[in-house]
């Protein structure tokens, strides 16, 4: 399961877990929606929209950063619902549209951000993600979109400047099961990320070719239970790359 929890039958907890996913929820939007406000200003202004695929300087990584959000928030919502005690296909279906309402819900603060505005392509990088997200919840492969960074930097939960952003990585990994079957804890990977030129603004794409593990792969290879209680984190890829410059 995405979230590392195992489901049980809703007749062992009745609806305890299920409230206790929404309220975790519940919380947890409304300290999203004030990091929000706060990294990124009110949004009262009046409804725009923005070039966000060549006007904000970001090369398409923030589209890639849409697309990974998407995918993760839908496969983590799923697993938290299902370990809640709802049945596979209803905690997907529950779990792919509150992932989509909520990035959506964004996209309309935006909209009325004078600092932001609604991004078009961010809105189909979104609702692709959620797609992805749950393809592989219901069909099973061996990929999956994670991301990493390039250093440790200070920084609020958001981006709040271009070079916040530069210094992620969003990536598309394989795990090929080779010799090891199911614990095999490598992956390779393909990734997008931006930097910037000597004067500091121009940005210039990066593909990376790496590759690498997450922490519940790593556990898994010795201790395949707790690598389920660890699932949650397996959006974060540690990896070896080599990068290459696109002019």
């Amino acid at each position: 399961m995405p979230c590392g929890c195992a489901p049980v039958a809703a007749s062992e907890h009745g609806s305890s877990r299920l409230w206790i996913v929404a309220g975790l929820h519940a919380v947890g939007w409304a300290l999203v929606y004030g990091e929000t406000q706060r990294t990124w200003g009110q949004s009262r202004g009046r409804f725009h929209v923005k070039n966000d695929w060549t006007g904000d300087s970001l090369s398409q990584n923030d589209e890639a950063s849409h697309l990974f959000f998407g995918y993760t928030l839908t496969r983590t919502f799923s697993g938290q619902w299902r370990w809640g005690g709802m049945p596979p296909r209803r905690s997907r279906t529950v779990g792919g549209a509150e992932s989509a309402v909520a990035l959506t819900l964004v996209e309309v603060l935006d909209a009325f951000n004078p600092a932001q505005g609604l991004g078009i392509s961010d809105v189909l990088f979104d609702y692709t993600g959620v797609g992805a997200g749950l393809w592989t919840l219901s069909h099973p492969v061996d990929w999956t979109i994670r991301t990493s960074i390039k250093v440790r930097a200070h920084a609020r939960v958001f981006s709040e400047t271009e070079h916040q952003s530069d210094n992620y990585i969003w990536w598309v990994t394989y795990r090929p099961p080779l010799r090891w079957g199911l614990k095999q804890p490598l992956s390779l990977g393909v990734g997008h990320s931006v930097r910037r030129e000597a004067d500091g603004v121009t940005p210039v794409r990066e593909l990376h070719f790496g590759i690498g593990t997450t922490l519940p792969d790593l556990v898994r290879t010795f201790a395949p239970h707790a690598a389920r209680v660890l699932g949650i984190l397996d959006f974060y890829y540690f990896n070896l790359n080599i990068t290459a410059t696109v002019r």
